[in-house]
């Protein structure tokens, strides 16, 4: 090309930029044109590779671990280096900087030249950008967060496992009146046992407590109807029949001819309530309960599937380390055990030293071996060995199906223990103990309709439960149990105890509303509060979760028509529903008497010395056993551990009440944490008696 024709190409080119090309159809066609490209690429991906989508989301599955389609992983990344408050520069912030500054570049780069060799900054930042944007993505698939770890299943009974079962068993016999908790932190040191409070914790030795005091229900079904009868007959009973049973002793007409105690006098209402529960419970679970919990508790440390877990239970394995027994029992000990391991009914002999070591793991489920020689090297040396049995050769398919599905259930956190405890203690009252109705205490002549039927369970699914629970029904009577709504129960609760209401819906315990005999009209202002207001104030007024109705405090700060008015219209964002709509305004009055009736003789002291075991303890008892007793920190269940227990121990200071952090914790006056109880504070009277006390010298009498 020579200089003329370089000339001519050059105001040809001039003159085509200064007219453009029209957008409309030239550029609209390209961009079409590339966009169907991409479309149709897409469609190909789609199609020969395929979307797949993810399982339903489950919000019991603790292993799922969430993470954000692969555009955004940057972003999932960038959130790591904004932690709490800051997250939100990481997530608005800084992206719509980013965005303002795309938005604003046109206006910024002014310069005619198209060339990125002219243009280092914006060819530089961009890069920079985009650099940002793979590395931040490598780094989120490289440091992809690690699968859920599976809670260790039952942290008590894995507590008993490992520091008493070595010496106790799967068990230990406890006489009335034994302070548990003092031998456990004490010791008996004339016995061998060790003072494990100085390996464990307050709140860990009440566990063990509660741990080795509560009898299942299994238990109590071995020990006293065992005889007569075999789990599977009574689990196809009715459990209403159940209960009367239970209730009516030699009464029974079933009953009627055999030597049978009075139920009532040997099983307290707790234990009729686990051996009922552990009858009417889904085969799945009394399976659990009989096969697996004393190794594993409540519950069983697993995040994997379902697959996997059938594989487990039903083939069994090597799960646990078996101590050489060599080092701890005499060789004549060793060769009785192994006899009995080879031949039990040949050899009753075996039978004690069995149980007190071995059952613990292996249950009443014998390991086998083919001759005495090796067992007794099995149990010499010890090591990995068969501990759990292999269920696949003791149960059937159904059965097996129905113990993997509890299991896999009870893993994820919600065991129906759970929900059946939580259940008794907050529903039953008005419910049922199997949901089966009753008279409603919040609305005379009226009958509460099973929640345990099948046409109730099979036309509410478990969002429809778990909402009447946390917000309740106010206008039947039904005040709200959600944390949120003012309750006591926090979600994982609720979700425990809709678990437990759905468990009914394989084997509905009732289906009509049962036959009640309708009190008549409550006729005093003490009869209205014992049906309507004592489950949350107490019998006395002394404050459950509703606070105390005797204090001082309340009683002058209130006057009838401010406490007319509660009643009638409510407390929003508490359990406290307006009865207005339920009690007449006569009704209403009536309680308002009788309210101010509690706190008459408020100022009434002890005459003479204050008393510890009968004018404190009593306090502690009512106000403070409910969770310290049992759920860790200082115990009031006895004198010694009054004055000894606790994180900040001892807080009982004799003779120093304003040095004491218990009056603190009552006055409210600590410089940490909240006031006791959490209901609300204790009346003066209950205050007054244990400063008193404490002045005196905080004597044992």
């Amino acid at each position: 090309m020579d200089e003329q024709e370089k000339q001519d190409y050059l105001e040809a080119y001039t003159k085509k930029k200064e007219k453009g090309v029209p957008f409309f159809p030239d550029l609209v066609f390209k961009d079409t044109l590339i966009a169907l490209l991409v479309f149709v690429f897409l469609v190909a991906m789609a199609f020969f590779l395929g979307a797949p989508l993810e399982e339903r989301a489950n919000p019991s599955d603790t292993s799922y671990t969430p993470r954000p389609e692969w555009y955004f992983l940057f972003l999932f990344q960038l959130l790591k280096y904004f932690p709490g408050q800051l997250e939100v520069i990481g997530v608005i912030v800084l992206p719509s900087l980013v965005i303002a500054a795309l938005v604003a570049l046109p206006f910024l780069d002014r310069s005619p030249k198209r060339n990125f060799r002219h243009r280092p900054w914006v060819i530089g930042l961009t890069a920079s950008l985009v650099a940002a944007v793979i590395i931040l993505t490598a780094l989120s698939l490289l440091e992809a967060p690690p699968p859920s770890v599976a809670e260790a299943g039952d942290q008590t009974a894995a507590l008993y496992a490992e520091n008493c079962s070595g010496c106790h068993g799967s068990s230990i016999d406890v006489q009335p009146g034994t302070n548990l908790h003092e031998i456990i932190a004490q010791g008996r040191h004339e016995e061998g046992m060790p003072a494990w409070s100085a390996d464990l914790p307050t709140d860990e030795i009440d566990a063990l407590v509660g741990f080795i005091l509560s009898k299942s229900g299994s238990n109590l079904f071995v020990e006293n109807c065992s005889e007569c009868h075999a789990a599977p007959e009574l689990v196809a009973g009715n459990p209403l029949v159940l209960r009367d049973s239970l209730e009516q002793g030699p009464s029974f007409p079933a009953h009627s001819s055999l030597e049978i105690p009075q139920w009532v006098d040997i099983l307290n209402d707790e234990e009729r309530t686990d051996l009922l529960n552990f009858l009417a419970a889904p085969d799945g679970q009394r399976l659990f309960e009989i096969n697996c919990a004393s190794c594993h508790g409540q519950s069983v440390a697993f995040s994997g599937e379902e697959s996997q877990l059938r594989t487990i239970i039903s083939q069994g394995g090597l799960h646990l380390e078996m101590p050489p027994w060599r080092e701890m029992l005499s060789s004549s000990e060793l060769d009785t055990l192994a006899t009995f391991v080879v031949n039990p009914s040949a050899n009753p002999d075996g039978a004690d030293l069995y149980n007190d070591l071995c059952s613990v793991c292996h249950g009443q489920f014998i390991p086998a071996a083919e001759n005495i020689e090796q067992a007794r090297e099995t149990i010499s040396s010890g090591g990995a060995h068969e501990t759990m049995p292999v269920w696949g050769d003791v149960l059937t398919e159904e059965q097996l199906d129905a113990l993997v599905t509890y299991t896999l259930a009870a893993a994820s956190g919600t065991p129906l223990e759970l929900g059946q405890e939580r259940y008794a203690k907050n529903c039953a009252i008005c419910h049922g103990e199997f949901g089966e109705g009753g008279p409603n205490p919040a609305r005379q002549d009226d009958v509460i309709a099973p929640i345990s039927s099948s046409e109730y369970l099979r036309t509410r699914d478990d969002d429809t439960l778990w909402a009447i629970i946390s917000e309740g029904q106010p206008n039947f009577g039904m005040s709200p149990f959600g944390a949120a709504f003012g309750g006591p129960l926090e979600d994982d609760e609720i979700d425990a105890i809709v678990a437990y209401i759905r468990s009914w819906q394989q084997n509905p315990p009732v289906e009509l509303p049962p036959e009640v005999a309708q009190a008549p009209s409550a006729a005093s202002g003490a009869e209205i509060y014992a049906n309507v207001c004592a489950q949350c104030h107490g019998p006395e007024g002394e404050g459950i979760i509703g606070p105390s109705l005797r204090e001082r405090g309340f009683q002058s700060q209130n006057s009838d028509e401010d406490i007319f008015t509660t009643i009638n219209l409510g407390h929003e964002a508490t359990s406290m529903i307006a009865w207005g709509g339920i009690l007449t305004s006569d009704q209403i009055q009536q309680l308002v008497t009788f309210i101010r009736s509690l706190g008459d003789d408020e100022t009434d002291l002890p005459a003479g010395p204050v008393s510890f075991a009968s004018d404190v303890l009593p306090i502690f008892d009512r106000a403070c056993k409910a969770c310290h007793g049992n759920l860790g920190g200082w115990d009031g269940t006895t004198y010694g551990a009054v004055m000894t227990s606790g994180n900040n121990a001892p807080v009982v200071i004799a003779g120093d009440p304003e040095g004491s952090l218990l009056i603190q914790k009552l006055l409210g006056t600590q410089t940490e944490g909240s006031l006791m109880p959490p209901s609300g504070a204790l009346n003066e009277r209950d205050i007054e008696i244990i400063i008193d006390w404490i002045r005196a010298g905080a004597p044992d009498h």
